[in-house]
Formats: C-alpha cells, sequence, structure tokens
C-alpha cells in the first residue's frame, strides 16, 4: 500500500495529505519515499552482515546438492561454530541461534524445508561422464525415427496401502486415527507409452498360482492378465508382454522402431531378440542406477498415477470395510478407474517424461544439470565450519563384526552373553595344540567352566602328525 501512495503522489494524481487520508499512511512517511530517504529494508538489522548470510546460504545450498541437506537444527549448529570460530559468539549471547531466527533465515534466502526422498549411494554416484556416455550411444539409435517410434517401458506395482491424509480432528488430540484395513501385498503391472503422447494398454502380473476368471473381467481396453509365484515378471511374463503389447504396437509402424527400459536379466530373452531383428526394433537399455534421471515413466506418469490410487483405493476401502486386502476379482475394475483419470493427462505427461529424460528432443543437459559437479568455485563455497561439522556428524562409521561360531545348547534352553563367549571354539591349525571347548549343553556347569578358566586350568591336547610311508 505504501508503493501504492508513494506512486500516486510522484506522479501529482493525488496530493500527500489526500494519500495520508486515503491510505492511513503518515504524511511524512509518504513524502521520505517520495524523497529517497529511509531506503534501508524493513524492520530490525540482520545480526549478521550481508557477507557472512549470503556465504552460510551458499554453503547451505550445495550441500543440499552433494546429498547431504542440512535440517534446522544443523544450520543453526553451523552458524554457532562459525561465530565461534570467527570470534563472534556474543552475537547470540553464547548461544546457538534460536529456531525462530532459522526460520527466518531460510525465508530471506528464498530456501525451504522439504521431506527428503533417500536414494541409495550408488545411484548419487552417477557421473556426468557415465550419463555421456549414455547419450552417446542414445544419439546414435534415436537418429532420424519419429517420436511415434520411440517407446519407454517400466515395470510398477500398486500397492494395498492407501498412504495417510490430513483429517480434522479437534485440538490437542495426541492419536488421530481411521479406520482402514490395508497390507503390504501389491500387483505388478507393465505400463509402456511412446514420446508423442500414446499409452499402451497395461499388463497385470497377480500373485497366484492359477488365474481366475473373475480376475480378467471390466478392466482397461485391451489390457492383458498374468499370474507368477512371486508376483513379480518372470522371463516369461515379458515374452508374452513383448509378444501381445509391442508386436501389434510395431506392426502398425514403418521404419525403425526404439525400445527404451531397464537391463533386468528378465527383460530380455533369446525369443525376444529375435522378434526385435525380425520386426526392425532397436532395444536401448538404461545406465544402471539412473532410471530416477533417465527413465521417461518414472519422471511423468507414476508419480500422478500412485497419487490418484491412493484416492481410488481409500474409496474402496471405505466402502468394502471388511475386505482385509483388494479383491482381486475387484482389482481390474479398480485399475479402469485409474486409466480413465489418468486419460485425461497422459499424452502431456508422456511428452514432459521423454523431454525431462533428455530422449524427444534429444537433449543431454536436461539429465547431466541435475548431477552436481564439484568445481573450483563450488569448493571455495564451502565455509570450513561446514566441512568439519559434515565430517564429524557424517562421516563413515560401519560397525565391525567378529567371527560368528554356531552354539551347541539344549533344544529349548536359552543362552546369555556370558554362556555364547565360553562356548566359542578357538582356531584350530595343523600341528598346534588346541584348547578344550565348553559345551554349553548343561547350562549348570557354566560357573564350574568359568573358574577352571580363571584358574588357567585349560587342559591341551597334542595330536603328532603321522608319519609319511
Amino acid at each position: 500500500m505504501l508503493n501504492v501512495a508513494v506512486d500516486l503522489v510522484k506522479s501529482k494524481k493525488i496530493s500527500s495529505y489526500e494519500a495520508e487520508k486515503q491510505f492511513g499512511i503518515p504524511r511524512r512517511t509518504i513524502l521520505n519515499k517520495c524523497n529517497d530517504h529511509h531506503q534501508k529494508a524493513v524492520g530490525h538489522p540482520t545480526l549478521l552482515s550481508a557477507e557472512e548470510e549470503i556465504l552460510i546460504a551458499d554453503t547451505v545450498k550445495v550441500s543440499a546438492e552433494f546429498g547431504s541437506p542440512l535440517t534446522l537444527l544443523d544450520l543453526r549448529i553451523v552458524v554457532y561454530h562459525h561465530l565461534e570460530n570467527n570470534g563472534k559468539s556474543h552475537i547470540f549471547h553464547g548461544k546457538m541461534p534460536g529456531e525462530r531466527w532459522a526460520r527466518n533465515f531460510l525465508r530471506r534466502h528464498k530456501m525451504t524445508q522439504r521431506i527428503t526422498q533417500n536414494i541409495k549411494k550408488s545411484r548419487a554416484s552417477k557421473s556426468v561422464a557415465e550419463l555421456n556416455e549414455y547419450f552417446k550411444h542414445l544419439e546414435v539409435e534415436i537418429a532420424n525415427v519419429p517420436p511415434s517410434n520411440l517407446l519407454n517401458y517400466d515395470e510398477t506395482n500398486l500397492s494395498d496401502d492407501p498412504g495417510c491424509n490430513k483429517a480434522i480432528f479437534k485440538k490437542g488430540i495426541k492419536h488421530p486415527e481411521r479406520v482402514v484395513n490395508s497390507s503390504k501385498s501389491s500387483v505388478s503391472i507393465m505400463f509402456a507409452g511412446t514420446a508423442d503422447g500414446k499409452c499402451l494398454a497395461p499388463y497385470v502380473v497377480y500373485k497366484a498360482e492359477h488365474l481366475w476368471s473373475r480376475w480378467c473381467l471390466d478392466g482397461p481396453s485391451g489390457c492383458r492378465y498374468n499370474r507368477t509365484k512371486s508376483g513379480w515378471f518372470d522371463m516369461v511374463c515379458f515374452d508374452d508382454w513383448f509378444e501381445q503389447i509391442i508386436l501389434p504396437w510395431a506392426t502398425g509402424l514403418d521404419g525403425p522402431k526404439v525400445i527404451i527400459g531397464d537391463n533386468l536379466s528378465s527383460h530380455i530373452s533369446v525369443s525376444t531378440v529375435k522378434l526385435c531383428r525380425e520386426h526392425n526394433i532397436r532395444f536401448v537399455f538404461l545406465p544402471r542406477n539412473a532410471t530416477h534421471l533417465t527413465q521417461p515413466l518414472d519422471l511423468s506418469l507414476f508419480g500422478p498415477m500412485k497419487k490418484h490410487w491412493r484416492t481410488i483405493l481409500l474409496q474402496y476401502k471405505l466402502a468394502n470395510q471388511n475386505a482385509a486386502t483388494i479383491n482381486k476379482c475387484h482389482f481390474p475394475q479398480l485399475l479402469k478407474q485409474l486409466i480413465d483419470k489418468l486419460q485425461i493427462s497422459n499424452e502431456n505427461n508422456l511428452k514432459s517424461g521423454f523431454k525431462a529424460a533428455g530422449i524427444f528432443p534429444f537433449n543431454a543437459s536436461k539429465v547431466t544439470q541435475n548431477i552436481p559437479e564439484e568445481t573450483g568455485q563450488m569448493r571455495q563455497k564451502f565455509d570450513h565450519t561446514l566441512l568439519e561439522y559434515l565430517k564429524a556428524s557424517r562421516e563413515s562409521k560401519p560397525m565391525l563384526g567378529g567371527r560368528n561360531q554356531k552354539l551347541k545348547i539344549t533344544p529349548g534352553k536359552s543362552v546369555s552373553g556370558e554362556d555364547a563367549i565360553i562356548s566359542q571354539k578357538p582356531t584350530e591349525t595343523k600341528g598346534k595344540p588346541t584348547e578344550k571347548v565348553c559345551e554349553i549343553n548343561n547350562l549348570d556347569n557354566k560357573n564350574e567352566c568359568m573358574e577352571n578358566i580363571n584358574e588357567n586350568e585349560i587342559q591341551l591336547s597334542f595330536t603328532p602328525p603321522s608319519p609319511k610311508p
């Protein structure tokens, strides 16, 4: 409102007196702004200098880029040690900055707190050089291939857990609960989509020994159903999916076709390779441990799909409260509801997925820009205090384990840690004496064994080697 009043007064549309009455702002304040007086930021000045705040903000951002994001408490500890090392601990009276200061710091530097997604170290260790090698081969394979002939496939699962949702309760309640049955079971599904936004029919695999008729009715158009003992795709299922879903798609297209997917051993076979040669189909495997960066379906389709699925599943659970798990007879109908919801945004999502993966339009930098590379400039941005804190708090300290031995105990009896120590057998070496071992067949002789060991009454036996003939 102050800026609006100042603009009106500067343009001489209203006087300072009229602005004071209209906006309720003191006339002297408006005139000071018009004359460029008091141009400092509104509010209390920051306790740290602008250079110090920028340095800390840069180091926090770089730390997050390299997979070691700081929590609000970590930020306060880093600032405390930084001030202590520079002789400025008096700023916060020798204590850590408060949580309120930390939140205001994030707001000033346009940072926010987000729930992290944990990834394996093997995924985080992917380098730009590895990805550039993949894109170098990909560029050759997809050259002059239209987007309708570029296809990505991936296997996912729809779980029986609708997840957690926010609901309304009275203030102060300690245990907000919703009565909904859930389980750890899931159904595997293979999805495939092209770079021009077309999604092929899904392929469902149940965890079962046999397939029943009601499990396959009222589902999405063109959907195929199968079963395995584990509930996941094996080589037989993949071959059947390729013949029933991929070949009809490929035979209706001219020119070479490129199929992009992960390199699981169950996703390739001799018969599939033979069919690819006959129908001018090329397989391109994604680099290992990099599907979170290079898989179009992971980047665009599966996120919205899982969100819609949790909504559909919750409605199903509330309508069928006596069902412990999803009835497989109902699953095709639920899957059809999911596909119908996805059809509205499928085309745009698939196109954006191929674009984010750098496949179509081809642009390797779409992926490589997400890989942090250490440079001299970045190294200078790291404050020494932050490096010391990360080294002390996140240095790898693996737990060491000793040699494991099988205990000989009476069935039904328990043992303590002291019993396990007594029962450990020393390493036997040929031609060397061996110690007598106390077996815990009868726990009553534990004290006797301990006394013998404490008094160094250890019986030694020596077996001389047999003479050579």
